[in-house]
């Protein structure tokens, strides 16, 4: 779930609904360096772009690892927040020992490293990395067109054969690296965003206690969450202090419900094709006018939390979880055992919580997830007198051997192979000695940071180790069951500049707008009915059609280059 970017847009809208290191450039060992291959300027212009751009199709040549004399790459990354990247962790160590490229780290805290690069960026000079993580709010074809970053698609073409292979898996990939036909950037894709995804969860033990089964449809949901209001589905005399769903702390954590709709506000923000290709505003749709009704009414049974808006955040819901207090509620699987081991501390015996497919509701059984890539990725910069061997250095990180060392560690160390092909871990990860989680221990060895790899879905099933096996089974189930429901949410292609400039500012003002007015409908604090018109109105004069037209011009080239 994109969690941190939901709540830096959506703060305003709850306070609204709730009144009502060394910098060094890319080098090789003496006799390495082609004639041809001096750096660029950074200050460079369209010109310089180009020439980029033609010096590509000579510099290009094939490269095996590991290399027969040594390299060094700059890498600027965000730090780990658990062991930096600085020390040279061991997975890294292994990585350059099996490339013969050293990699000179350029790391900076995660919270402070997008304003650092911006800055570093716009100051110009050659003073950057060779290979760097696009930070948020820069334009690939701005810089291209500036020549600060090289376009990459002959290097790959070269030496991207893993690469190559990552784009027909993730089809998407390739378009979204550029916004003017080149590709710039090397994204992280997640494969694990289809493994246990952001779902339901429900008491099995209440469905049991009350004789009934799993609901499969939103009439079934309806009709089991009115039984745990009503039936002491806790069994604890009173039959008034359930709470049949609960969710979150904003007005957002319920649209996980218009996924019943066919709707995708709670991943893609509302913003969606239709079936003939064409970028929709659905918040203003008329299904979702049909859902908010739903979702009011639903409200109104008291089938939903009624303290929803004011939780503040997922925590105080799993607080209220864990005192049995709530029936049904939507999170990762990943958060049952301690929830269920939070129960039984607080007293309650054979509590069981289990994760359940998306519901067949009145037009889909679908669940949007968070997209199965990054949107920004790993770039080369003009001072980069290697790009060849920093594309397939980048190559080599997405290979299986690269993959395996970037999601497990390494193997007899960190990990061991069933000849099954399943993964499972040693103790160093299982039992840290200084009582790092599985996640954290990965991490400090250097796993899933430094550089775009791909998230394994193995990796995902093998950190289940800690919990019981039936519920293993049962998340594994559950995962491949809703596989065939599972639509990933729209991430497009970055806007070229004059579309940036065109639309800036609409955005924040027109999300604050739309979760005010989800609150208040849902709530009933606004009626449906009799504000629809004002409210569509309202959000066209925000400027929804200026956001419109270009989503559709970057989902236009996403197409385009998708059939290529």
């Amino acid at each position: 779930m994109k969690k941190g970017r939901k709540w830096k847009l959506l703060a305003g809208a709850m306070a609204l609904v709730m009144t009502a290191g060394s910098l060094t450039a890319c080098g090789s060992n003496e006799g390495q360096q082609a004639a041809d291959s001096q750096p660029q300027s950074v200050a460079g212009t369209e010109s310089a772009a180009a020439e980029s751009a033609g010096a590509q199709e000579s510099e290009a040549s094939k490269i095996t690892f590991p290399l027969a004399e040594q390299v060094e790459l700059t890498i600027a990354t965000p730090d780990s927040s658990v062991a930096s990247l600085a020390d040279q962790l061991p997975v890294w160590q292994e990585i350059q020992e099996r490339t013969n490229i050293k990699i000179n780290w350029d790391v900076t805290a995660s919270a402070q490293y997008v304003e650092v690069m911006k800055l570093r960026v716009t100051a110009g000079g050659g003073d950057l990395p060779d290979i760097m993580l696009l930070p948020n709010g820069l334009s690939l074809s701005e810089l291209g067109e500036q020549g600060i970053i090289l376009p990459l698609e002959s290097y790959i073409e070269t030496n991207g054969e893993n690469i190559l292979k990552a784009y027909e898996e993730f089809p998407n990939a390739r378009a979204l690296t550029s916004a003017d036909g080149h590709i710039y950037s090397i994204n992280q894709l997640n494969e694990s965003a289809y493994f246990s995804p952001y779902t339901f969860i429900i008491r099995k033990d209440w469905l049991d206690r009350l004789g009934l089964e799993v609901p499969d449809t939103i009439d079934d949901w309806m009709e089991v969450l009115r039984a745990f209001r009503d039936e002491d589905a806790n069994g604890n005399g009173n039959p008034d202090d359930e709470v049949p769903y609960s969710a979150g702390g904003h007005a957002w954590y319920p649209t996980f419900w218009g996924n019943a709709w066919g709707l995708h506000l709670f991943q893609s923000d509302g913003w969606y094709p239709d079936e003939n290709g064409q970028i929709q505003y659905e918040f203003i749709s008329d299904r979702a006018k049909e859902f908010y009704t739903w979702l009011n009414g639903f409200y109104e049974e008291g089938l939903l939390d009624p303290e929803f808006l004011t939780l503040g955040d997922e925590s105080k819901m799993f607080e209220k979880v864990a005192r049995d207090e709530v029936g049904a509620f939507t999170a990762y699987a990943s958060n049952i055992p301690t929830l269920e081991a939070a129960l039984e501390a607080n007293g309650v015996e054979g509590a069981e919580l289990i994760p359940v497919i998306p519901p067949q509701g009145p037009y889909a059984r679908q669940v949007e997830i968070i997209g199965d890539m990054s949107v920004n990725g790993y770039v080369v910069t003009s001072s980069c007198e290697n790009p060849d061997v920093a594309v397939a250095f980048m190559d080599y990180l997405m290979s299986e051997e690269g993959s395996e060392l970037l999601n497990f560690g390494i193997e007899g160390d960190t990990y061991v192979k069933e000849a099954d092909g399943t993964y499972t871990f040693t103790e160093k990860v299982t039992n840290d000695p200084n009582g790092l989680s599985a996640r954290e221990a990965l991490e400090a060895y250097g796993c899933q940071v430094g550089g775009p790899f791909i998230k394994s879905e193995k990796r995902e099933e093998a950190m289940l180790f800690s919990y019981p096996e039936e519920l293993r089974e049962t998340i594994i189930e559950v995962s491949d069951a809703t596989r065939p429901y599972i639509v990933p949410g729209l991430t497009l292609p970055p806007a070229t500049a004059e579309e940036s400039a065109s639309i800036e500012g609409i955005a924040g003002d027109l999300s604050t707008y739309i979760w005010e007015m989800t609150g208040k409908f849902t709530v009933g604090v606004s009626d449906i009915e009799a504000e629809w018109d004002s409210y569509v109105e309202y959000v066209h004069t925000l400027g929804v059609d200026q956001l419109l037209a270009v989503k559709q011009a970057q989902y236009d080239r996403l197409q385009e280059a998708m059939a290529e």
